[in-house]
C-alpha cells in the first residue's frame, strides 16, 4: 500500500516512538558518558555497552537504517528527520548518524553490497577532520604513496571508533598522482593499520583521533570514483539536515524539563512558571524551536524532491545549532544551582550542546557559506 509522505512521517513517528519512551530516555541519555577527566583510554562499563549495544540492535531491526527511497520506497530524508529528533532528545549516542552518511556515500557510489550491510547493522564512523578546527566542507589531507599504494592520515573527533565495523575516510589527496581530488575511502575499522586513542571531551561523549599509518589502499573500498567531490558534498549537505534535527530534538527535550521543573520550583510563594519573566523566556524559546522545525523540514523536502537543498540546509543547521546551546543555557540558568549538579539532567544538555553544535560546522561557518547562496536566491 502506497502511503503520502505525511503517513509515512506518522509511520516512522509510531515506529520509534516507543523505543525513546520517555522513561527509558532517562537512563539512555547517561548511557556509555565517562566522566570528565577521565582519560585517554576511559571505556564505557559492561552493562552501559551491553545496553548500548542492545539499543543500537533494536534500531537496526525497525529499519533505521533503511529511511532512503533505494531500501523502503517512499520514504527519505523527512522520514530521517523524525527519527533524528527523537535521538536528540534522548541524547543517545551512537553511530545511526555517521552510518547514515555512510548509506549515502555507498549509494551514490552503486555499491548495493555496502549498502545491504551497513543497513543490516555494520556500523561506520565518517574521519574528516585533520585539525579540531577544520571544517567538514574541506576534508582533511591524505598522504597517498605509490609502490604499492598506501594512504596515510590522522582524523581527529571520529566518533564510535572502537565500536564500529567501517570507517570511512573523507579526505583530499596530497601524494603522488592525486592531484588533489576528493577521496572517500572505506576502510575495516580493525585494520592493522589502524589506532586510535579517546578525546576527553566536555560532553564525556565517544570521540577519538584515528590514525592511519600506511593502510593500503587495496585493503579499502573506493567510494568516491571521479565525482567525490560532489558525492561528499551532497553526503554533508544530508547530514547538515539530520543533524539539525538530532540538535533541534536535543532543545526541545532540554525546554520540556526545564518547563517541568518550572512548574514545581516556587520563588516567592508561587511557581516559577506562573510568573512572567522566566515564562516569557520559555515562550520565546519555544517560539524559535518552532521556526527552527519549520526549516529542517523545509530542508529535508527540497533535498528529498531533488531541489537545491543547500542554503535551506545551512541555514537549519546554523539555526539548531544556536537553539540547542540557548535551549541549554536556560535550562542550566532556570533550574538554579541544582542544574549544575548530577541530580538534574540541565547540566549534560548543556555540556552535549556545547560539543554537538559544533560537529558539523560551526554557525559563523555556515553562516559564510549560506551567505552567496543567499544572494543569489535574493538577486
Amino acid at each position: 500500500m502506497d502511503l503520502t509522505p505525511s503517513e509515512r512521517q506518522t509511520l516512522t513517528e509510531q515506529t520509534f516512538a516507543a523505543l525513546f519512551d520517555s522513561e527509558l530516555v532517562t537512563d539512555l541519555r547517561r548511557m556509555g558518558q565517562r566522566d570528565l577527566g577521565a582519560g585517554f583510554e576511559a571505556s564505557a562499563d559492561d552493562a552501559s555497552a551491553d545496553a548500548r549495544e542492545a539499543v543500537w540492535q533494536t534500531l537496526c531491526e525497525l529499519g533505521a537504517l533503511r529511511l532512503t527511497p533505494e531500501l523502503t520506497p517512499g520514504s527519505g530524508l523527512a522520514d530521517q528527520v523524525v527519527l533524528a529528533r527523537h535521538i536528540g532528545g534522548a541524547l543517545y549516542q551512537s553511530p545511526w548518524a555517521d552510518t547514515a552518511t555512510a548509506v549515502d556515500i555507498a549509494t551514490a557510489a552503486g555499491r548495493t553490497d555496502i549498502v545491504a550491510r551497513l543497513a543490516d547493522g555494520e556500523a561506520a564512523a565518517v574521519a574528516v577532520r585533520a585539525e579540531a578546527v577544520d571544517e567538514p566542507d574541506r576534508p582533511g589531507p591524505v598522504d597517498v604513496t605509490t609502490e604499492p599504494g598506501r594512504a596515510r592520515a590522522v582524523r581527529r573527533f571520529v566518533a564510535f571508533a572502537p565500536d564500529v565495523r567501517w570507517l570511512l575516510l573523507a579526505g583530499t589527496g596530497t601524494g603522488t598522482g592525486t592531484g588533489g581530488e576528493t577521496m572517500l575511502l572505506l576502510v575495516p575499522a580493525e585494520h592493522d593499520g589502524i589506532s586510535w586513542h579517546r578525546h576527553d571531551d566536555m560532553g564525556r561523549g565517544d570521540f577519538y583521533q584515528v590514525d592511519f599509518d600506511g593502510v593500503p589502499l587495496a585493503d579499502a573500498v573506493d567510494l568516491g570514483g571521479p565525482d567525490a567531490g560532489a558525492v561528499w558534498a551532497e553526503a554533508l549537505l544530508r547530514s547538515r539536515i539530520r543533524h539539525a534535527a538530532y540538535l533541534m530534538g536535543m532543545a526541545g527535550a532540554a525546554l520540556e524539563e526545564t518547563s517541568a521543573y518550572m512548574r514545581t520550583r516556587r520563588q516567592f510563594g508561587r511557581s516559577l512558571a506562573s510568573q512572567q519573566a522566566p515564562a516569557f523566556r520559555m515562550a520565546d524559546a519555544a517560539t524559535e524551536r518552532e521556526a527552527t522545525r519549520l526549516l529542517v523540514e523545509e530542508a529535508a523536502w527540497l533535498a528529498d524532491t531533488d531541489r537545491d537543498a543547500r542554503l535551506a540546509a545551512l541555514q537549519a543547521l546554523a539555526c539548531a545549532a544556536e537553539l540547542a546551546r540557548r535551549a541549554a543555557t536556560d535550562a542550566v540558568q532556570l533550574h538554579g544551582a541544582v542544574g549544575m549538579t548530577e541530580e538534574h539532567d540541565a547540566q549534560l544538555f548543556y555540556r552535549r550542546a556545547a560539543v554537538d553544535s559544533l560537529l558539523l560546522g560551526r554557525p559563523t561557518e555556515l553562516r559564510r557559506l549560506a551567505a552567496p547562496l543567499l544572494a543569489r536566491a535574493c538577486a
